[in-house]
């Protein structure tokens, strides 16, 4: 996907539902709310889809780079991925965050999850 190309950076079809969010935020780029994030959802057949990115704030305007999909990775994969990410740029606990969305069991109830708690772009979660 070329940047830019589409203001969505994961749509969410007819029976699939988020799964997991992970944000890697090193210290070192906190300065610039620079951040690694991976998001996936569950589509409708049980695999994954995954989709990462850089994302950081220059000059007040929020910019994604780096757009990266999968369009299908299996759970187990999915761990293997994050924890290599992990080992690999030394993420400390405090640098990391993991939002686990599977445990409710509609869209919509995500999507209330994600406004309550303030961590839905309402620009794009309609």
């Amino acid at each position: 996907m070329k940047e830019g190309t589409d203001q969505y950076i994961m749509k969410v079809g007819k029976g699939e539902r988020l799964f997991k969010f992970y944000f890697f935020r090193p210290l070192a780029g906190q300065d610039q709310h620079f951040e690694y994030r991976m998001l996936t959802k569950e589509k409708a057949n049980g695999t994954l889809e995954m989709v990462s990115y850089s994302f950081k704030i220059m000059n007040g305007v929020p910019l994604k780079r780096g757009i990266m999909r999968v369009p299908e990775v299996s759970k187990d994969q999915l761990e293997e991925v994050v924890q290599n990410i992990v080992r690999r740029t030394n993420t400390s606990p405090d640098e990391f965050e993991e939002l686990d969305l599977s445990r409710f069991s509609t869209i919509d109830e995500q999507i209330e999850f994600l406004r309550k708690e303030d961590r839905a772009d309402s620009m794009v979660i309609v």
